[in-house]
């Protein structure tokens, strides 16, 4: 008997079966042979929390890189930064480089009018600003100050880690 006959006695008897398994796993062996493993390691954010009083509302916009130097804005409260029409920006010193965490605030119509807040910031221990940001008279429902906090490094905390912001 010949091996083609063979063959084909397998697959009429319900072989085709087996047949389909075994080029199946010949198949993932030509296949896995070709994958490479890499490691990678990512760092996330274990938790946060955004306190948001008198009417305001907040956006976290997470951590960046500094593409470039800044100074400061909104850094004290004699010359706070106000909701306008246009988006404003309320930051400490940034160093192009640096971790920066950026939280954007928003204004509403039922803010207390030419009421002035402070925007901080906490890393663990580490607090960063306060940043000073003031409604207009009258409140105006989505204007928006984006606050920025240079953490002063290149590098987050070794994970887990937390941070808040407060605006009060």
């Amino acid at each position: 008997m010949s091996k083609a006959s063979i063959h084909l006695r397998l697959v009429k008897r319900g072989g085709w079966f087996i047949v389909t398994k075994i080029c199946l796993a010949l198949l993932t062996l030509a296949f896995a042979a070709s994958i490479t493993v890499t490691q990678t390691t990512y760092q996330a954010e274990v938790g946060s929390a955004v306190n948001v009083t008198n009417n305001l509302r907040a956006t976290d916009k997470g951590f960046s890189l500094a593409g470039s130097d800044a100074t400061s804005s909104g850094t004290s409260c004699s010359s706070p930064v106000t909701f306008s029409a246009t988006p404003s920006i309320a930051n400490t010193n940034i160093t192009a480089g640096h971790i920066i965490y950026e939280v954007e605030v928003s204004s509403t119509a039922t803010a207390q009018q030419n009421k002035t807040f402070t925007v901080s910031f906490v890393l663990g221990s580490t607090a960063y600003g306060p940043l000073c940001i003031q409604t207009p008279a009258p409140a105006v429902d989505g204007q928006v100050i984006d606050c920025k906090f240079d953490i002063g490094t290149n590098s987050l905390p070794s994970s887990p880690y937390s941070f808040r912001v407060i605006i009060a």
